[in-house]
């Protein structure tokens, strides 16, 4: 394994120990992509891209809305990955009180998660859930997160110059595991929803998760070459985990073709990447008049609607014709040659 470089400044490629803030800060060099920015300059654009980061853009100072959802999943991270972060218990009922939003934002003040008592004992069972069942994973990785191995391998920074363009390029992994001849990255997650296993792929995809596996996998193979040389086994799980009882959990891992187009949305953001850096080009939004094109499910819907609704039946006819844009015209008969 790599050693890891304490540090909040990035002075050279590798695998960092540094807190949230500095991460966030991007200490790189120079400025460097990191997969939140590349989505953004992929799914928005690049001029999105450019404003949300915090070398190209001057950041404001932005109070995140309080959530106990958010915090109990960040309790639930901290704990299970072994992480140092202060956990403030706060003995209120609710925050309604002033008193309980002092303390709240205080905790949060000092870099703490403030919690009610009642939503830290719900992480704590929420954890204790996930290292029994992970424990007994059939995966070497994920049963040696569960039993604490290595924990200095949590919540790592991994930085690279990509051989895109030789720029700067960071992640935020939440384990990185060698067990044998396989280097495995960990990503966990903890939500409202179902983590039932359809329910898991539906999010996978819908949540971009597919291109967060192709960047951290990038990541992984810019720092390991023995990847490349097929030294290194490489693989990616997620855990997802419910936040309310009884704690399900499914590990999941994006299917071949699902690795595909992350590497080919990857592939794209780090090629545009290049050229809005060499170039400073951040366009917006192309202009134009865009298409709106219809979803097949709005035909589906009111098709249905129109069949089965009660006030739609035994209408008639309408007299007025739907009107063509391109009237129909028939094809003309060709001369037999």
């Amino acid at each position: 394994m790599k050693g890891l470089i304490t540090s909040e400044n990035i002075t050279a490629p590798g695998l960092y120990r540094m807190t949230e803030a500095a991460y966030h800060a991007d200490p790189a060099p120079e400025p460097s992509l990191s997969r939140s920015i590349a989505e953004k300059l992929l799914l928005d654009s690049p001029l999105h891209a450019r404003a949300a980061h915090p070398r190209l853009t001057k950041q404001e100072p932005t109070e995140e809305k309080n959530s106990r959802t958010r915090e109990i999943g960040s309790a639930g991270h901290a704990l299970l990955l072994r992480q140092p972060t202060e956990i403030a218990v706060l003995d209120y009922d609710d925050f309604k009180s002033k008193a309980a939003q002092a303390e709240r934002a205080a905790a949060q003040a000092r870099g703490a998660i403030p919690m009610l008592t009642v939503d830290y004992e719900k992480s704590v069972e929420m954890v204790s859930k996930a290292r029994a069942v992970l424990s007994k994973n059939d995966h070497p990785a994920i049963r040696a997160l569960a039993d604490g191995d290595d924990a200095a391998m949590n919540e790592v920074t991994a930085v690279w110059k990509d051989r895109c363009g030789d720029l700067w390029a960071r992640a935020r992994l939440d384990r990185i595991s060698i067990t044998g001849e396989r280097l495995t990255i960990i990503d966990y997650k903890t939500t409202e929803l179902s983590v039932e296993p359809d329910a898991v792929a539906r999010a996978i995809y819908n949540n971009n998760y597919h291109f967060q596996d192709a960047f951290y996998r990038r990541a992984a193979r810019a720092l390991f070459p023995e990847i490349d040389r097929h030294e290194l086994k490489l693989d990616f799980l997620f855990i997802l985990q419910e936040q309310e009882p009884p704690f399900e959990i499914t590990v999941a891992r994006v299917d071949a073709a699902g690795r595909v187009i992350g590497e080919k949305m990857v592939s794209d953001a780090f090629l545009l990447w290049r050229k809005c850096m060499t170039e400073n080009w951040w366009p917006g939004y192309p202009g134009g008049i865009v298409e709106a094109e219809m979803p097949a499910y709005i035909d589906t819907r009111w098709c249905a609607r129109e069949i089965e609704h009660p006030y739609l039946q035994g209408l008639g006819f309408d007299p007025m014709p739907m009107y063509e844009a391109a009237p129909y015209k028939s094809k003309p008969i060709m001369e037999p040659n």
